[in-house]
């Protein structure tokens, strides 16, 4: 796992236990993965948020170039972090064009040994995932009680502001709706 409870696709392809394998796609092994989840739908999109491992036996790959290619570009335009493919089940040959999409683009696309389940990548993903939602809601509640404590003080609105930016690090804006 990366530090910061983050996990990028270089840090699943240096996993011993999961033993993947760089197909195309080099420039993109830095993607953030956010989670891993297996589809066997030729556009899963619509059912996506971005950062996703899609995981496939194949079935969901089309045989031609040309579908291919568009099978790859719809997935990173939805922000997909990487495709990971099953060796030796329904995967057809993966096409030059296909290739050439996921080198262009920097997308990664990764080969499963049939002995790895996709349940030991899902797991992996998880538990990094976890690590750094945990480390976000604490940062958050840290945050809110400073406000409440700030808040019953005397202060205004400026120096609450200010002190919150020292507190957090970040540059802090006021917005309304309208």
């Amino acid at each position: 796992m990366s530090q910061n409870g983050m996990i990028r696709v270089e840090d699943l392809l240096r996993s011993p236990a999961l033993q993947l394998r760089l197909i195309a796609g080099e420039a993109g092994t830095s993607r953030r993965v956010a989670w891993a989840h297996v589809s066997e739908l030729e556009d899963p999109t619509p059912w996506l948020f971005g950062a996703e491992m899609i995981m496939t036996t194949g079935m969901a790959v089309p045989a031609s170039a040309k579908r291919q290619r568009a099978y790859l570009e719809r997935l990173d335009d939805a922000g997909v972090a990487c495709l990971a493919v099953s060796e030796q089940l329904s995967v057809p040959p993966l096409t030059d064009a296909f290739l050439a999409a996921a080198a262009e683009r920097g997308f990664p696309v990764v080969e499963v040994p049939l002995a790895v389940p996709f349940m030991a990548i899902s797991q992996e993903v998880a538990a990094a995932v976890q690590v750094d939602t945990g480390q976000r809601l604490n940062a958050q509640l840290q945050v809110f009680g400073a406000v409440r404590w700030l808040a019953a003080g005397d202060l205004s609105t400026g120096e609450i502001f200010a002190r919150l930016e020292r507190l957090s690090g970040y540059s802090l804006y006021a917005c309304t709706t309208q």
